[in-house]
Order: C-alpha cells, then structure tokens, then sequence
C-alpha cells in the first residue's frame, strides 16, 4: 500500500470490513508512530511473522491495538512478542496461523485483550500466559492444542472476565481446593477433559452469565451447588456429557435469567418441569438425545422469545399442545422420534418456521397447509408417521424450500404440478433465500445445535415423497429444479413416462423411481449426468434398452433396473438386437445401422419362410405322386445315398476301434 510510503507520522490505521484482497506490505517498521491497526473481516495473505517482525524494525513498538481476524494470514507466530511493551489488544483469530504459542507472550504486561481462536496453533499453553494480570478476555478455541492446563496458567489472572479454551486436546488439572484468582462471567471449556465430576472450583464464580462444559466427561446428577451460581447465568450448556436423573422442578425458578439451555445428548429421565414456561426470556432449549418421557406440559404460549425448541430423540407422548400456536418467534421445532400422536396442528402454519422436524412420530391426519405464512420454511421433515391425504397446494408457495421428507405416510393424490415454484431448487443462489442459508450456517455452527438437523443435511437439496400412495404422472415442472440433489418418489402408484428431459438435474447426486407403474423408454440424456451415483428404475413397466454412457458405469447393475421385463441390454438377461455378438470376421455391423424400413423388409422376410417352405413342400410331394418315373428315380437316388453314409459309418467304427486297441 502506497500509504505506508510517505507517511511517516501515521498513528491510526483502520481498513476493516471491506473484503479487501491480497498481500498486505511488510514495510511496516517504517511507521514508528502507529499504534492502532485494524484490518479484520478482509483477505489479506500473507506471513503473520513477516509483518510483525517489521513493527518490530523501530526501537520500540507503540502498538496498543492489533486486529486482523477474519483473513487470510498463515505462518508462524514470532518469538519477539516481548518487545511489544504496550500492546493491549491482539487478535489473529479466524487466520491459518500455525505453530506453537510463543512463551515470552506472557511478557506483555500491557495485554487486556488476546484472541488466537479458529486458527492451527498446535502444541502446549505456555504458563507464562498465567502472569498476564491485567488479562480480561482470553480466547484459544478451535485450535490444535494439547497438553495439561493447570493452577499455573491461571496463576496471576486476578482480571479476568472471559475465558475460551473449547474445541482442543487440552485437559483441566485442578485440585479440588483451587480457588481462582478471577471473576469470570463467560467460561467455555467444551471438549476439554474436565469430568468426571464438576468442578469445584465453578462454586467461587458467582458473576457467571454464560457456562459451557459440552462434551467435557461429565457424569452423575446436576449438582446442587450450580444453582448458588445461576442466578445471573443467561446461557448453560452441559451438552454431550453422561448426566443421569431429572431435569430439576424448579429450574425455572432458580435461572430466572435463562435464554439458552442445552442439556441434549446425556441419561436424563421422567418428565419436563413446567416452571421451564416461567422463563419468558426464553431463546433456545435443547433437550434432544435422552430419556425423556410423558406429556409436554401445555404452557408454552408466554414464551414469546422462544426461538428453537428441539426435544427429538427421547420418549416423550401425548399431543403437539396447542400452545405452540402462540409462539410468534418460533423458528425451529424439532420433535422427531418420540410416541407424538394426534393431528398436527394447523396453527404451526402459521408461525414463521425455518426447521420443522416431526418426522418418526405416529401423527395422523392431514398436512399443515404450510404456505404464505411461512415465507423462510427451508427444511420440512414429516416422513415415518401415519399422515393422509394430498399435498395441499400452498406448500408451492414455500419459495425457500431446501428439504422436504413425506416419505411413509399414507399420503395420496397427484405431485402438484408448482413444485417448481420452489425457488431455491430453481436456482441456488436465489438471492432471496440468503437470510434463510445464513440462518442455517449460523445455527450448524453453533455448539450444541448441530444435532438438532441430524441427518437432514445429507442432501441439502432434496426432495423425499417415497413408500405413499401418490397416483398420477410424474410433473415436467420436477426438472426445473436444477439445484436438486436427491429425488426419491420410489413405492407410489405413479405412471406414465420418465420426463424426457430429466438430464436438466444437473447436480443430481440419487435418483429412486423404483416400485411405481412407469412406462416408456429410459430417456438417453440420463447417462450425461454427472453427479449421478444411485439410480433406482427396478420394479416398473419400462421397456427398450437401457442407456449407455460412461456416467452410468457407476450405477449400472442389474438390481438397477430389476423387474422391468422389457428392458434389454447389459447386464441384462434380455439382449438388445444392437448388442448381438460379432460376426466371424470381426465385424460388428455398428458402422451399418439399419434402418427402420429395412427393419420392416427383414421382419417380413423371415414372417414369408415358413409358408413358403410348406407351399414348396407340397408341390415336391404331388409331383412326386403323379409322376411315376419322377418318383422311381428320387427313391433310387435316396437308397443310393443311404447305403453310402452306411458305408462310411461302418468304415469310420472300424477305424476308431483298431486306433484304441493300437493304445491299449
């Protein structure tokens, strides 16, 4: 940057946000007087020691701030932290940086502020970290780290506010009488080896409003003593660990401050406490992956907050209650494998759902008429229940549907023919839908949530109505959906042909048409699809032979397309007459096709021999009748010819025979 050349008294250096690419100069220790640089959320490249290796070129770094996160720098970090005396904020997070943490870090007396997270620092924390006292924030997840963190780390960190080391190797070796010299109000030590059983030490901190301990081998009950610290906790996250009992009755009382509770993933039995409804300030609760049973309780309607309710996987019974109904905010619902019984309620049409899985259940009644109200639905998951009835027509209106599962119900009636009004199949970087795909990212990537799509995300895009009752033809309006990656309409009652254009499904990775009464011919473009890697035609009326093409090699098997007796080719037991063996001489007759009318000619050709013989042979035989010296003469040539092969044959045996006694 040309900036840097001639401007020597530069103290100020801010040019975040702004996406900018390339390699940043190294030149900086030419500007003796900077003191904050901020470049984050652009793509810069470039090497991390390079660059502060040139502040380091004055005789004493005036660095106070340094943040450059969300970019592109890699490299190692350099081993002369120790010069930067006044430097207060550091943060290399969201970078390729690699390498270990150098030790002299722990001479930066001025830190406050440190973020190394979402990079590929390997090794050991130093300990020297532990003399950082005026440290308030301290961040190393999603890193590469290993090793043993103790007392020592911690040892002078009176300061600190926020501590972060979650998503490494690392392990948490305490003694059960440590008391730290902090206040930390957000702690997060996700899958680090913490268990296995709480720690102690989390009975001092009494500012804690956001505690996370996902995956740490944590086991027993919830202790006692995590409610003397909960009265400021907003956000708990004991996820993934092996917690056995109750959810406590009086949660609801005793975190009146609660906006995220995750406890998905461990033992927990009996049923839901209803003082969860006391919490109005409500935001996402996840208790998916237990043992949960009963009834939902019915209050859920002063929860106007609520975001995500995720309780799939457990045993829970009883109907949706109607309750729901009033959850304005409600934009995931996820109460997939359980007992639920009873109709779906219509009301959740009404609500502005993004994600709604109530998929392995034992729900009757009708589809929710899931339309207009509903303008960022991206994933609808209802397969493996008891549902009737058709597609109502208002699901054309989901514009920003991704993922859509119907399978084994006892749904009837046609495939609307404005399934092509899902906008996001049509074009995939529909610019409509990039709240919805930032909504989801935001939520995949956010621990303890992951969990909550389970296997949906297989195939993003895709489009599941197997194993109903659907009749009618298959819609041309199928192959607009260009984006689409799995289509399985297998075990209906479907008929007609194959769409013929049905290669427009470019990105199509599974096909299943399989169990269905479809007819015709199997269109020749499908074997240009590229992505095709499971393809299912068995079990239907298709006849003629099947296409070839290299794209096909990976899915062409006889299992393939079983049960379609009219099919021919290989693998086949049927042999297309194109794909006859080769004459003697090698010529295959591919370089002469006929055509259809020589077709015709050589069809009644061969209809022509078998009259034609008989006429002959009768007219040989009355000539015969009639005509005495004709007749004389064709049985002495037969008798002459007769005694002839006799002869012959006798000489033959007796020439085998002396050949096998001359062995012998």
């Amino acid at each position: 940057m040309a900036i840097f050349e001639n401007n020597q008294r530069l103290a100020y250096f801010d040019v975040s946000l702004n996406l900018i690419q390339g390699e940043f100069p190294k030149n900086l220790s030419s500007l003796c007087k900077l003191q904050v640089v901020r470049l984050y959320v652009n793509h810069f490249n470039g090497n991390i020691t390079s660059i502060l290796g040139g502040a380091l070129g004055c005789v004493q770094s005036k660095w106070k701030i340094f943040s450059v996160f969300d970019n592109n720098f890699s490299g190692d970090l350099p081993n002369q932290f120790g010069d930067f005396k006044e430097l207060e904020v550091l943060d290399l997070s969201g970078n390729s940086i690699s390498g270990s943490i150098p030790t002299n870090l722990g001479e930066l007396s001025s830190l406050r502020n440190l973020y190394l997270s979402n990079n590929k620092l390997s090794g050991t924390i130093p300990e020297s970290i532990g003399q950082l006292s005026n440290l308030k924030e301290l961040h190393f997840e999603h890193n590469l780290l290993y090793g043993i963190v103790g007392e020592l780390h911690f040892e002078n960190l009176k300061s600190l506010t926020s501590l972060d080391i979650s998503s490494n190797k690392l392990i948490l070796n305490v003694s059960s009488a440590w008391v730290p010299p902090f206040q930390a109000r957000d702690i997060d030590l996700s899958d680090c080896k913490v268990g296995p059983e709480f720690p102690r030490w989390l009975q001092t901190q009494r500012n804690i409003t956001t505690l996370s301990m996902s995956n740490v081998s944590i086991s027993g009950g919830i202790t006692d003593w995590l409610y003397n610290i909960s009265s400021n906790i907003e956000s708990l996250d004991i996820s993934s660990n092996m917690l056995r009992g109750q959810v406590p009755r009086d949660i609801g009382d005793k975190m009146p401050r609660l906006r995220v509770l995750r406890l998905w993933g461990n033992n927990l039995t009996g049923g839901i406490p209803s003082s969860l409804c006391k919490l109005n300030r409500l935001f996402e609760i996840n208790l998916s992956k237990n043992q949960l049973s009963r009834r939902l309780p019915r209050c859920w309607g002063a929860l106007q907050d609520l975001w995500a309710f995720a309780f799939g996987d457990n045993q829970l019974n009883g109907q949706i209650p109607k309750s729901f109904c009033h959850l304005q905010q409600l934009a995931i619902l996820s109460l997939r494998r359980n007992g639920f019984t009873g109709e779906i309620p219509i009301c959740l049409s009404n609500l502005p759902l993004f994600f709604i899985d109530l998929s392995d259940n034992e729900y009757t009644g009708r589809l929710p008429p899931f339309g207009k109200h509903s303008p960022y639905l991206a994933v609808i998951n209802l397969e493996k229940n008891r549902l009737v009835g058709g597609i109502p027509p208002q699901f054309c209106q989901l514009r920003n549907l991704h993922f859509l599962s119907l399978a084994q119900n006892n749904i009837s009636g046609p495939i609307p023919n404005c399934i092509d009004s899902f906008s996001s199949m049509v074009d995939s970087v529909y610019f409509v839908v990039f709240l919805t795909m930032n909504t989801l990212n935001f939520v995949v990537n956010t621990k303890g949530t992951s969990q909550i799509f389970g296997d949906v995300l297989t195939f993003y895009f895709s489009i599941d109505l197997s194993a109903n009752m659907l009749g009618g033809q298959i819609p041309e309006e199928f192959t607009r959906l260009v984006a689409l990656q799995n289509l399985n309409i297998s075990q209906n009652n479907l008929s007609g042909h194959i769409p013929s254009n049905i290669s427009d499904l470019k990105h199509l990775e599974s096909l299943d048409l399989s169990r269905n009464k479809l007819s015709g011919t199997i269109p020749s473009g499908i074997s240009s699809m590229d992505f095709l890697s499971h393809l299912n035609l068995s079990f239907n009326r298709l006849s003629g032979p099947i296409p070839s093409g290299n794209h096909l090699r990976t899915v062409d098997d006889e299992s393939t397309y079983r049960g379609n007796s009219e099919l021919c080719g290989a693998h086949l037991p049927k042999i297309c007459l194109r794909d006859e063996p080769p004459s003697s001489d090698g010529h295959d007759g591919s370089e002469d096709k006929p055509s259809e009318r020589d077709l015709d000619i050589h069809n009644w050709f061969y209809a022509g021999l078998g009259p034609g013989f008989t006429v002959g042979f009768l007219g040989f035989c009355s000539i015969l009748h009639f005509k005495r010296s004709w007749r004389v003469s064709y049985f002495r040539a037969m008798d002459r010819a007769i005694e002839k092969f006799s002869m012959t044959m006798m000489i033959t045996m007796f020439w085998f025979k002396r050949t096998f006694r001359q062995r012998e």
